[in-house]
């Protein structure tokens, strides 16, 4: 996976991103749903092969952490774009401590609920740099699902331990198994940790509730059949567990786990996808550079009060900023407003506490975002209808250098 970080201010962050795109979705739920009619996806996935031996119907509760409370670091909820994941990322992280150890130590990944172990898959990775984090690693992830419509999946696992390993003995590169495994609340199923990760991948879902801010919905799940269906993990948790988890959360507005669904019709902000090039799927399936024709805009994840814009494709590869001056406001930019600048600069997280620069390699509280002052670009964006925006991106130059579009100017839709 490409690695093109410029737009981000912190060391810690582009490790991050390392494994981020690691996992752009769990390939083998990816896999099997896109292969799967319309008419299945709508059906909430009962009876599907990959929900083999789930039971019942409706939504759970969360009863145990699934990294032990002792071993987490902090947690990045859903609504980032970093690198390749150019529009708002539907997981969350749970990372650990033991990976920024020395020497380094894994994590053990426990059961979230009662539940049945509808699937598990094991990717060969192939994106990895550094001693710590080899070329070539494994990527095993799983699925517990509470009923049939109602799972949390984990995936950057090291490796599977307990029952779950027993049950589905080793996974060949690249396999899928279906092992309808039951488990109970806080059950041992894995380990993560480095190679493969910093901590693991988290999606809460539930077919039966349905994300509203997509102008677009059906792009998103003929790609990724779960995407419009992420929930909030908070709202699904029982407390005291709630309140210590949301103790170690990076985002402090509502909604705490963070939200990916920022469309508003004939309005700038969310998502567009570059005419012609497939929309969010990018006709590629997932598969590597399926981002380039994405682009966002939209408010940054951690701290929604900042615009930050997200490109597929600036200079050749993925990157984000922040914009300076945080203006004009995309909510309230339309096919009225005419033309727009948006000068941008290196995303910063900082204390709002101290001030200080935060590096992500330690939970900091009220971590709040900024652009740098230092211009690294101007794009111009103009909506020539409700669902049709023009756009030109102009590296390295300040907004009073550039006065208008010119041939390289692309078309963006919904």
């Amino acid at each position: 996976m490409k690695r093109g970080q410029q737009g981000f201010a912190h060391p810690f962050i582009i490790l991050i991103f390392i494994f981020v795109l690691g996992a752009v979705g769990f390939t083998g739920w990816k896999v099997y749903k896109n292969n799967q009619s319309t008419s299945s996806v709508n059906n909430k996935s009962v009876g599907n092969e990959m929900n083999r031996g789930c039971k019942g119907t409706g939504a759970a509760t969360i009863t145990a952490s699934p990294i032990a409370l002792s071993d987490l670091l902090y947690i990045q909820p859903i609504g980032l774009e970093i690198g390749g994941h150019v529009t708002p990322i539907d997981h969350g992280y749970f990372y650990i401590k033991g990976a920024l150890a020395n020497p380094t130590t894994q994590a053990a990944v426990y059961a979230p609920f009662d539940g049945i172990v509808t699937n598990v898959s094991l990717s060969v990775r192939n994106s990895g740099s550094g001693s710590t984090h080899p070329e070539t690693y494994n990527d095993y992830a799983v699925s517990v699902d509470a009923t049939c419509n109602f799972r949390v999946r984990f995936s950057n696992m090291v490796r599977f331990a307990g029952g779950l390993a027993d049950k589905v003995g080793q996974l060949q590169n690249n396999q899928i198994k279906t092992p309808a495994y039951a488990v109970k609340s806080g059950e041992l199923i894995g380990y993560t940790g480095l190679p493969t990760a910093y901590g693991i991948d988290v999606w809460v879902e539930d077919d039966n509730s349905t994300l509203t801010g997509f102008v677009n919905p059906a792009q998103y799940t003929a790609a990724e059949a779960w995407k419009t269906h992420a929930v909030d993990l908070f709202d699904h948790t029982k407390e005291p567990l709630k309140s210590q988890l949301l103790a170690l959360d990076l985002r402090d507005a509502s909604p705490r786990w963070g939200k990916i669904d920022y469309d508003i019709d004939g309005k700038l902000i969310g998502s567009w996808f570059k005419k012609g090039t497939g929309g969010y799927g990018g006709g590629m399936q997932g598969g590597e550079g399926y981002w380039a024709g994405h682009l966002s805009v939209v408010p940054d994840g951690n701290d929604p009060t900042w615009t930050d814009i997200s490109f597929g494709d600036y200079q050749g590869q993925p990157q984000q900023f922040a914009v300076i001056g945080n203006t004009p406001d995309p909510a309230k930019v339309d096919s009225a407003t005419g033309l727009v600048k948006f000068q941008l600069g290196q995303i910063e997280h900082y204390s709002a506490t101290t001030g200080e620069i935060w590096g992500g390699q330690a939970y900091v509280p009220h971590i709040r975002t900024r652009a740098n002052n230092n211009v690294k670009g101007t794009v111009l964006m103009q909506m020539t209808d409700k669902r049709t925006l023009k756009m030109e991106i102009f590296p390295g130059k300040t907004a009073a250098q550039v006065s208008g579009f010119d041939s390289s100017a692309l078309i963006y839709t919904r």
